[in-house]
């Protein structure tokens, strides 16, 4: 659960209602209003009751309408399945319990959850006029008191625990945090951070400046006066972190009740360079976490530009313009590249001003990932334009959907793409064994109890999204059919009640091994659109639908009240009761 409060820009004129409206409407693309109440109105507390609730609210506030700011907007993220989990009993408590700890308990509120493909969130906005006092609340330091309700509530309802205020105990500046997302490195303040508990030991057995100084020498760092404090620096380049930033044991002022007035690193500390290196030197580490790591990242160590002009020249300034310039000819780069989920919109082409300037040695790699991927017809007839609509997929900025396939630990090899017109494309290296991408917005197949309906298995995105639509089933997508059977047999093992059903457009033998080996069925999917559409028409028309039981199951059709091929012949009796189209 992670609670966050929307700020307010100062352009946006406060508008309580437009917000309460906003809410209910759930107006946003793809998303849905499931649950709405409202708190602290004598007009009422559903939905039916908002326009009077609004216009109550609206007359509270005018008691003190001098100021620009007088609504507190709280979104309240779930993970994906824990809104199966909440009843609107509890998701009232969970809304009852930030309110109390904010100081709304008594003020007025609209709120609504909402769901969309990517997750289930709680809307809240408070009134920050009181409604008898016409006082404006405004809580103080309230990210602490949102990260301790959110961690209550967690434990409370059983809900996945996020990492909350505190959960890191040494985060970096802002400053930092922006340099390491710009290079992909570690940034000086976390090499400083890393190293904390030595560095602490270190000092607390010193007993002058001179012993502070060839201490800090072993982790490449040395520290300064700067104004009326201290800074930890680093010693021949960029980055620098207040002493008391590291430990309030840190602070000139404590060091110096300890060593005397401050003294500056002398001629001692050169020598001790010169004789001995740093134990512990900054060698600004990459960030990403990938097996391929290792291997390119001592190949951009001996290769490095050295130098301003060897930098700029060749603009291979970081970890990440290296990976970026060698991806079009190494695959393991790609690899690294496509963990990082900002840049997937880069790998496909899409290109909407990122954050930071992107280098030029990116284009020849962008340009090399669009040639080297041809894009593929879809095997399954009758699809054509408006296939992602079809599909219940929510393309990117360029119109495409995004698949991206990992291994066992979590780590992307490949991406698997589908663009509007149902083509498809796979950049990076699909063939790598054990690669899958799941289909399961509501988190069934990572839930603690086994899934115990259908799981759709396929190698075939199409197939697997459009089966998962039909059937509002979790689908698992393979990168290649020689992990079918592996993966059927996985999948069996955590959900032993589930039935395994393998899609395909294709006769397959290893859709075959898969199915024998779990007990299921292969499904062949080459025309589920053209019959869909048949289907569609036929009902419309109010003719008797004739659809083979197992396509009718793959389709999402209740297999009970589908007629059977020879049931559906004009000489056949009429049929009554459940097996009667509607």
């Amino acid at each position: 659960m992670i609670a966050k409060k929307i700020a307010k820009k100062p352009e946006i004129r406060d508008d309580y209602s437009h917000l309460g409206r906003y809410v209910a409407a759930a107006r946003e693309k793809g998303e849905k209003l499931d649950r709405f109440w409202i708190v602290g109105c004598d007009a009422g507390t559903d939905l039916a009751d908002l326009d009077t609730a609004l216009i109550e609210i609206e007359a509270t506030r005018a008691f003190n309408s001098k100021l620009t700011d007088r609504t507190y907007h709280l979104v309240v993220s779930f993970h994906a399945g824990e809104q199966d989990k909440l009843s609107l009993a509890d998701l009232q408590d969970i809304e009852r319990a930030f309110a109390e700890a904010l100081g709304f308990a008594d003020h007025q509120r609209v709120a609504g959850t909402h769901i969309n493909t990517d997750n289930f969130h709680l809307h809240i906005a408070y009134n920050k006029i009181h409604p008898e006092t016409h006082r404006c609340h405004t809580p103080h330091r309230d990210f602490f008191t949102l990260s301790k309700v959110a961690r209550a509530m967690e434990q409370k309802y059983g809900l996945k625990v996020d990492r909350g205020i505190g959960a890191e105990p040494n985060p970096v500046s802002a400053k930092a945090r922006d340099y390491e997302a710009r290079t992909w490195q570690q940034s000086f303040e976390r090499h400083l951070i890393d190293h904390k508990a030595e560095i602490l030991a270190m000092i607390g057995t010193t007993n002058s400046w001179a012993e502070v100084h060839q201490g800090l020498a072993e982790y490449d760092a040395e520290i300064h006066k700067r104004g009326v404090g201290l800074v930890i620096r680093r010693i021949d380049g960029a980055g620098a972190i207040k002493a008391s930033a590291l430990d309030r044991s840190c602070s000139l002022k404590n060091l110096e009740q300890r060593f005397g007035p401050y003294q500056p690193p002398g001629l001692e500390r050169d020598r001790t360079r010169a004789e001995r290196p740093p134990r512990k030197p900054y060698l600004a580490k990459p960030l990403t976490r990938h097996p391929a790591t290792s291997k390119l990242w001592r190949t951009w160590r001996q290769d490095k530009p050295s130098g301003f002009l060897g930098r700029h020249l060749f603009n291979l300034r970081s970890w990440r313009d290296y990976l970026m310039a060698d991806a079009h000819k190494d695959a393991l780069a790609l690899a690294i590249i496509v963990t990082h989920r900002e840049f997937l919109h880069l790998l496909i082409g899409d290109d909407p001003a990122p954050r930071h300037a992107v280098s030029r040695s990116i284009r020849p790699a962008l340009e090399s990932w669009l040639a080297a991927a041809p894009w593929r017809h879809p095997a399954i007839a009758g699809i054509g334009r408006g296939a992602l609509a079809a599909l219940g997929l929510k393309g990117d900025r360029t119109g495409r959907a995004l698949f991206p396939l990992r291994d066992e630990d979590g780590h992307v090899w490949a991406i698997h793409a589908i663009d509007e017109s149902g083509r498809s494309c796979t950049i990076g290296d699909a063939t790598r064994p054990g690669l899958r991408y799941v289909l399961d917005h509501a988190g069934r197949l990572d839930a603690t109890d086994p899934h115990a309906g259908p799981i759709l298995l396929s190698t075939d995105a199409i197939a697997a999204s459009l089966a998962r639509t039909g059937t509002d089933q979790p689908a698992v997508l393979v990168g290649r059919e020689a992990d079918l059977p592996r993966t059927a047999t996985a999948l069996k093992r955590r959900h032993p009640q589930a039935a395994i059903e393998i899609l395909t457009p294709t006769a397959s033998p290893e859709a075959e091994a898969a199915a024998r080996a779990v007990g299921g069925r292969v499904v062949r999917c080459d025309q589920f659109q053209s019959l869909a559409d048949r289907v569609a028409r036929q009902l419309s028309e109010r003719q008797i639908v004739a659809l083979d039981p197992d396509l009718a199951h793959a389709m999402g059709a209740f297999v009970e009240t589908a007629l059977t091929p020879d049931q559906a012949k004009p000489s056949s009796p009429k049929p009554s009761g459940p097996g009667r189209s509607r």
